[in-house]
């Protein structure tokens, strides 16, 4: 059973068996990498049809964006107010899309914690979570974070069309009839066949009717296309608990790391090593290669573009494309937990602020300080202790990131929250700079979008001994 520490789960699986139940767990978490708003899934006995928990999660509305609420002061104000002002406006803002919490039975997860911070409205990430005990005793464990813009009506109108996809289930049989050694490549090719499925329905599928006799009406393509022409993300981290395996499988400018324990603690300082899980969108591995979900345009026939053009009031067709072929087939990465390991999956607006080497610092960081035990209002003294990029438990290189620069802030940072995915957050929004913090989430959309994006992030602990 899933606890957590402010949602109660929802069960979905009844009528599945013990063996079918985890199959189809990963299957709804490469699918679920599309829900909207944020949800919570948990494998357990129900009388509810899959394929109805699938169209539920995926119809449901985006929440709504949550703007702090201004701090209006006197005409002669006392400084120290002023910041006191700004440091509640900034846990206003980040404390919204918060949770944390911890999955039941031996899952080999200590916990897990979850951040958004939008700057969009509706917002366009989300995060999904799905726990399935299996007949052998393990446990399987999902995570995925999306980005991107999905609008519910679009998966609303390919459900009822493509009732084959009611059960997506049936796309991961044959895992479980795998012998050992042939079961690492099972799980890798159904991963990205799911991916690929999942963009064939955004990008293809609604563009097949033009074909047809008698045509469609106008207004359903231009519903059913606007899924498929702007490009989204998709980031899926799949735990096998009993061999200790994680695999990730990415597509996009979603991101994933790996922080590991690097030598002896030394007075209760812990040093962590970095280790990359996913590419971005543009493959080091495969040159030329551009993963992402949509991108219709990019991916149709020429004639197709005419059309849509020409009869649904489209754009003029592309005469270039992006260099080299456009695919949603993920990079897939496995890699063996060690004892405390931990995970940190965000969207692109954590990665455009922070480097790789600064984000698992930031989390040996709050690991070391036992962040853990703090409570939601941290003490005025805990802004005062300022950390720079160099004083972070883990070695820190070139710093490709844009967002400081743009903002023209220094990189300087803290640590005052409990919550380790809120803590990237507001790192990720001005670090120990609360005043800009502040001013950035005092915008609110569209204007916001022009000076923040969006950060959603989520931050797995794995069990340690030591623990």
């Amino acid at each position: 059973m899933l606890r957590r520490s402010r949602y109660s789960p929802t069960h979905v699986f009844r009528k599945l068996g013990s063996r079918q139940r985890p199959i189809v767990g990963l299957a709804i978490a490469a699918v679920g990498t599309f829900v909207y708003a944020r949800r919570v899934i948990q494998a357990d006995s129900s009388e509810d049809d899959p394929g109805l928990i699938i169209y539920t999660l995926l119809s449901q509305p985006d929440s709504l964006i949550a703007t702090p609420t201004a701090i209006y002061r006197s005409s002669d104000p006392d400084p120290e107010q002023e910041k006191a002002d700004e440091q509640t406006m900034v846990k206003m803002g980040l404390d919204a899309l918060t949770d944390s919490g911890t999955i039941d039975g031996n899952t080999g997860i200590r916990r897990f914690y979850s951040a958004s911070v939008p700057s969009s409205a509706p917002r366009l990430d989300s995060t999904l979570l799905s726990s399935n005990k299996m007949s052998t005793h393990s446990s399987w464990t999902i995570f995925n974070l999306h980005e991107g813009f999905l609008g519910s009506g679009w998966f609303n109108m390919q459900y009822e069309h493509s009732p084959e996809h009611s059960d997506v289930g049936s796309m991961m049989t044959y895992v479980e009839e795998m012998q050992e050694d042939g079961f690492e490549n099972a799980v890798c090719q159904t991963l990205k066949q799911t991916f690929l499925d999942m963009d064939n329905l955004m990008v293809h599928h609604p563009v097949e009717s033009l074909a047809s006799s008698p045509p469609p009406s106008k207004t359903s393509i231009i519903a059913s296309i606007g899924a498929a022409i702007p490009g989204s993300s998709a980031l899926v981290a799949f735990y096998d608990h009993e061999p200790r395996k994680l695999r990730v499988a990415n597509t996009g400018s979603t991101r994933a790391v790996l922080g590991r324990k690097s030598g002896p603690k030394d007075n209760d300082h812990q040093t962590y090593s970095v280790h990359i899980l996913s590419e971005d969108r543009t493959s080091n591995m495969a040159p030329g290669l551009f993963r992402a979900f949509g991108l219709g345009p990019y991916k149709w026939s020429l004639d197709v573009q005419k059309r849509l053009h020409r009869d649904f009031m489209g754009d003029p067709p592309l005469e270039s494309s992006l260099e080299g072929p456009i695919t949603a087939e993920p990079s897939v990465v496995t890699i063996d937990i060690q004892p405390g390991d931990f995970l940190v999956m965000g969207t692109s607006g954590l990665w455009n602020s922070l480097t790789n080497d600064e984000v698992v610092g930031l989390v040996g960081l709050w690991l070391n300080r036992r962040m853990t035990s703090v409570n939601n209002d941290a003490p005025s003294s805990q802004y005062q202790e300022v950390f720079l990029p160099s004083d972070l438990p883990a070695p820190v290189g070139a710093d490709n990131t844009t967002m400081y620069q743009r903002w023209g802030v220094k990189k300087r940072f803290i640590c005052v929250d409990n919550n380790v995915a809120q803590h990237l957050s507001r790192n990720a929004l001005g670090g120990a700079d609360v005043s800009w913090t502040a001013t950035l989430l005092a915008h609110t959309p569209p204007r916001s979008s022009k000076l923040r994006d969006d950060v959603t992030v989520t931050v797995v602990l794995f069990n340690d001994n030591s623990w």
